[in-house]
């Protein structure tokens, strides 16, 4: 019988397996690696190597794709060119490291302004592009252009010193400016120039119609910035009556009167104060003024008056308002129950409960707390139960709708469920904007407290109030007399 032949291992087969495997694993090792490393490369060549912002070829390229996603969904596309002025200085004061480390704080600090979506790029040197995409209205590219603005405001630290930056920025939009992405990116850096040939810490609009609006609006902010340390802000009173004719006190009211512009509407300046928190000192000096003026009336008066002021929602979300308000009746020596402090309701309607405990610690002193505009806000009763108000101020909408011709539009059933209401809860009811003596004599017979409207008197300055007082303090109210206007 024959012997099974032996099978030696076929290490040569073997090895020749292992280096094919070992190959195999290396190729891919390399072809991840190469992969890896095109994938840095295309990073870098789109990405500003000091900041780590896009750079001018990344933004290039959404530019290009936002001004498609435009023309589908007809929006518009908005660009900014920013430079920030005299840079050199920069350099000369805290050397180049200096400067390096003072372009990456702004990079930093306008990133935080931008919405989700928006591009900042650095173009090299000192200069910076935004882009905007998807805007509805062409001048929300000059708001979000005036909030970069803003954020020059406060001091950079940079190379061991604090240095005060700003900007000069040109803003184009497509379509009206541009429909390509060369023309828009032209049309912002000459606008931008442009800003730089007006002295800087400016923005400018290509768009002429733009250009004019925003420039009317930084240049009416500016006049404000100096209103109040010029003295052209103003306080005047409006007075308002008990239903008997006796005069309760009066409503202060802000009024600017510009050398140059004239008288500002409170419509234009109030809603740009708030938006740039100029409202804050220039309603401390509005209470503090006030409080002394009522002060001393109520010395030329029998009764004490009641001075109303009105809050903004800025104040009102300020910390240390309450605090403002006790300053105020100390320094002027004005007594708590003197001065009754005006809110909105939508305002009263947004505070959590933490953030309306100032209102209870002025009431706990005796300052009085009215809802004004009463009924144009929300339909939810429930704050006045909660909160601690004393007056409410029916908006002038319901006082003209008083005795219109038919009773299907007319608001009087509104009104008298309102004072109901009000008076079920303690609380005052004063109607505003009462200019007829037919609405007069409705607010009567409904139960109404108190009047102010320009039947009974217009808001006037604070020496023209004065001698209204001595001639209220001489009159017999009649019914039907008209009071002084």
């Amino acid at each position: 019988m024959a012997k099974p032949l032996s099978r030696e291992p076929d290490l040569k087969g073997f090895m020749r397996e292992i280096d094919r495997v070992e190959t195999s694993l290396r190729l891919r090792q390399a072809e991840s690696s190469i992969a890896d490393l095109e994938r840095r490369l295309l990073s870098l060549s789109q990405q500003d190597a000091l900041t780590g912002l896009p750079n001018q070829v990344l933004f290039a390229d959404r530019l290009g794709q936002a001004i498609l996603q435009a023309q589908r969904n007809d929006n518009m596309v908005g660009i900014m060119v920013l430079d920030i002025d005299r840079f050199k200085r920069v350099n000369d004061l805290v050397g180049h490291s200096g400067g390096d480390e003072m372009l990456q704080l702004v990079a930093r600090r306008l990133e935080g302004i931008l919405r989700q979506g928006d591009t900042l790029a650095r173009m090299g040197g000192d200069r910076y592009m935004v882009l905007l995409p998807e805007l509805k209205k062409d001048l929300d590219a000059t708001k979000v252009g005036k909030n970069l603005l803003d954020a020059f405001r406060s001091p950079y630290k940079a190379g061991g010193r604090g240095l005060q930056l700003s900007p000069s920025i040109g803003i184009s939009v497509h379509p009206q400016d541009g429909l390509d992405a060369s023309s828009l990116l032209a049309h912002a850096e000459f606008a931008m120039y442009r800003a730089k040939e007006r002295g800087g810490n400016r923005l400018e609009c290509f768009t002429m119609t733009l250009n004019q609006s925003s420039l009317e609006r930084q240049e009416l902010e500016e006049c404000l910035r100096e209103a109040l340390q010029n003295g052209e802000l103003q306080m005047y009173y409006q007075p308002q009556f008990h239903m008997n004719g006796r005069l309760a006190g009066a409503e202060a009211l802000i009024r600017w009167n510009h050398p140059i512009l004239g008288f500002v509407p409170p419509t234009k300046f109030i809603p740009l104060a708030e938006e740039n928190r100029l409202i804050l000192p220039i309603g401390e000096w509005a209470l503090r003024e006030s409080c002394k003026q009522m002060a001393r009336w109520q010395a030329l008066t029998a009764t004490p008056l009641l001075l109303a002021v009105n809050v903004s929602a800025l104040q009102f979300a300020n910390g240390d308002w309450d605090a403002c308000v006790v300053r105020a009746l100390v320094e002027s020596g004005l007594k708590p129950h003197c001065l009754e402090l005006e809110l909105t309701e939508s305002l009263v309607m947004r505070q959590g409960h933490e953030d309306v405990r100032p209102l209870h610690r002025l009431r706990e002193i005796g300052t009085r707390i009215a809802i004004d505009d009463f009924g144009t806000g929300y339909s939810s009763l429930g704050y006045l139960q909660r909160l601690p108000i004393t007056t409410l101020k029916l908006d002038q909408s319901f006082i003209s709708a008083l005795q219109v011709e038919g009773p299907e539009i007319s608001s009087e059933h509104i009104v008298r469920a309102v004072i109901q209401l009000a008076h079920n809860l303690k609380l005052t009811v004063i109607a505003e904007g009462v200019e007829t003596e037919g609405q007069r004599g409705m607010l009567e017979l409904l139960g109404c407290d108190g009047l102010q409207g320009f039947l009974l008197g217009r808001p006037m300055p604070a020496d023209v109030f004065e001698t209204f007082l001595g001639s209220m303090a001489e009159m017999t109210f009649l019914e039907g007399a008209r009071v002084l206007r």
